[in-house]
């Protein structure tokens, strides 16, 4: 589908993108199935690709939530948080829970407090994902301990075998990737818009991480349009873990419904497969899940997420000088550093 557009190249005319040969069918190796059947037909065990993907997200979230230029990092011992410092509950995250055997409940308690007072300091709403196979097992019974509540929903993760190209596409719709700080205007406008951030919120989201967006490495960044019309929708691929993942996919909510985000979605899997991937992961909202199902992705798993308690009970004289000395053994070590996915 369309050609390759490298970093730097102009963009005034974005190429259209093809329809894939067959399109108008959708093949039957990308109907529905199971998770167990894809990992078959991947190769690899149930549980190897429930890890595959976790790891996948885990990585990626991490780095893109300490992106930012206001951005801060924490690295615990089973725990990574990462915040943007904007005011978006999803740009503010901790991540997973994986301690070691043997680690004392008391300093896995101190941890989390860690954590709540790393983004108390951050002064930005946050949310902690919980994964497949926490360890210790009852990790969500201990952040509800400390003052978290789960939401009622939980976040899908996907995966799907590449080469994966199913529906047919808009034929009109053109795709570039982004090229210039104008694109990643384009783009910033477009996310803020579509996921209704608070006003005067990430203004400059892309503009603001340009190396990584306009390298191509590890972070590609796709806008769409239709011909005549401004940048309408957004899509990334990012490569995380040795994997990579479909990101910040977002459609103006007047250009909805007009194969936009389809046609990015047709070329981020493209390019994927181009790059000698087999397989490629994502995270769906529940408004995304059913186009992400069209391109033949499995539901594999889901995340708990969690997020503070409008009211809750406050930390303990014990609780607060743990979580304080935590953070005095932990600065020596912190730095600062930001790493790749």
């Amino acid at each position: 589908m369309g050609r390759d557009e490298r970093p730097g190249a102009q963009t005034a005319s974005p190429p259209q993108i093809d329809v894939p040969s067959g399109a108008q069918k959708s093949r039957p190796d990308c109907e529905p199935g199971t998770a167990a059947t894809l990992a078959d037909r991947l190769g690899m065990p149930s549980d190897a690709l429930v890890r595959l993907a976790d790891e996948h997200t885990m990585a990626v979230q991490a780095w893109l939530s300490t992106r930012a230029r206001h951005a801060a990092r924490f690295d615990g011992l089973g725990v990574t948080a990462g915040s943007s410092g904007y005011m978006v509950t999803l740009l503010n995250l901790a991540l997973g829970a994986n301690y070691p055997p043997g680690t004392s409940d008391a300093f896995i308690s101190s941890e989390i407090e860690a954590v709540k007072a790393f983004f108390a300091d951050r002064g930005v709403p946050w949310y902690w994902w919980l994964g497949p196979r926490p360890h210790p097992p009852d990790m969500g019974k201990r952040l509800e301990r400390h003052g978290l509540a789960f939401d009622r929903s939980s976040l899908p993760a996907l995966v799907a075998p590449l080469p994966a190209r199913c529906p047919p596409l808009n034929p009109r719709a053109q795709v570039w990737q982004a090229a210039s700080r104008t694109d990643l205007a384009a783009a910033s406008a477009i996310r803020r818009i579509a996921f209704r951030f608070p006003e005067g919120t990430a203004l400059d989201y892309f503009e603001a991480m340009a190396e990584d967006w306009l390298r191509g490495s590890p972070a590609r960044l796709y806008l769409a349009r239709l011909p005549g019309g401004p940048p309408a929708a957004i899509g990334a691929l990012i490569l995380g873990a040795g994997v990579p993942g479909v990101y910040v996919m977002a459609t103006l909510p007047q250009w909805g419904r007009r194969g936009l985000g389809k046609a990015i979605l047709a070329r981020v899997l493209s390019d994927a497969a181009a790059d000698g991937h087999t397989s490629i992961v994502l995270t769906a909202s529940r408004f995304g899940y059913p186009l992400y199902r069209q391109f033949g992705f499995q539901h594999v798993f889901d995340y708990r997420i969690a997020a503070i308690r409008a009211i809750h009970r406050p930390a303990n004289a014990d609780e607060r000088a743990q979580a304080q000395g935590y953070m005095q053994d932990r600065k020596r070590d912190a730095g600062g550093a930001k790493h790749g996915p």
